[in-house]
């Protein structure tokens, strides 16, 4: 007997099916579903690394802003002077100065450390305005937000708080 090879590599050697030495054909559509479920492994690995990496880089703002405080603190040498106390972990600073009758800071240390703030001049004017008939006042600027009011017998109280970024 005279056996040709098959001409066609299309479909399952059927020289070799008929003579049982041929390989069971694979099901139809299995090598394309491996591939997909490497792609989603992939992929959930992807999206939980860029979670992380997110997570980390927003800590690491946070503690950026959260030092600006007490580098102002620092850099103005009023880390135990009476009436300058940081809260809030960081995240904010009371401070109050001398009036008729009461104890506080130096106003010269508390403009310090809204110096080392960077409040903007208009935000320092109101402060120096203010009147102890004008209530609770308030401002923003940059990360800041700061609250502030004066009695000429117990002085100016202000607390500056880090806010959220706008």
């Amino acid at each position: 007997m005279n056996y040709e090879q098959p001409t066609s590599t299309e479909g399952p050697d059927t020289a070799a099916a008929e003579n049982g030495t041929a390989a069971p054909a694979e099901p139809a559509g299995t090598s394309t579903n491996r591939g997909r479920g490497k792609a989603w492994l992939a992929g959930g690995i992807g999206a939980a690394a860029g979670l992380i990496v997110g997570v980390l880089v927003g800590q690491l703002e946070f503690e950026q802003q959260s030092a600006a405080l007490s580098d102002a603190v620092t850099a103005c040498g009023v880390e135990s002077t009476d009436g300058i106390l940081l809260g809030d972990e960081g995240q904010s600073i009371s401070m109050q100065t001398e009036g008729a009758e009461s104890l506080g800071a130096p106003y010269e240390d508390v403009v310090c450390v809204l110096f080392e703030l960077e409040v903007p001049d208009s935000v320092v004017s109101r402060i120096d305005s203010t009147r102890a008939l004008d209530g609770r006042q308030d401002a923003e600027w940059e990360n800041y937000s700061a609250s502030w009011g004066y009695h000429p017998d117990s002085g100016l109280d202000i607390v500056v708080e880090i806010s959220d970024e706008k």
